[in-house]
């Protein structure tokens, strides 16, 4: 007797697919669909409501595209690509390209204002190429 796939099986296949896509994976989950585009302020939801003097502190040191990179970009890679002598990016234009480039493989449909915040917070963090 053949089995159907389960809807949990083609999941998995699904997210294998996508994170074989972007390049040097490690291992991680990709974005859930419920979430797909939607701006990641809405789409990542703490456990429980910080409080308000936490909220402050956290806003400002932690750089705006930081949280959206993390919950997308570590899925198939760490900051070692990032950090790696040989690394392909030369500019800032080539780095815009690079997180639509992922985003695209991902299937995430970040909005244009998120992969912003993304090439910013890995050009601020990472490379510090001039913006042109």
């Amino acid at each position: 007797m053949m089995k159907l796939l389960t809807p949990f099986m083609l999941a998995m296949a699904v997210a294998a697919f996508a994170l074989t896509a972007c390049g040097e994976k490690q291992s991680g989950t990709a974005t859930a669909p419920e979430t797909a585009g939607k701006p990641m302020e809405q789409a990542v939801a703490p456990s429980s409501p910080p409080k308000a003097t936490e909220t402050a502190e956290a806003a400002s040191d932690v750089h705006p595209g930081k949280a959206i990179h993390d919950a997308n970009c570590i899925s198939c890679h760490d900051a070692g690509v990032y950090t790696r002598a040989d690394h392909k990016m030369k500019d800032y234009g080539m780095l815009v390209a690079q997180v639509r480039r992922c985003d695209a493989n991902l299937g995430s449909k970040l909005f244009d204002d998120d992969i912003n915040k993304v090439t910013e917070y890995l050009n601020d963090t990472y490379y510090k190429f001039p913006k042109s």
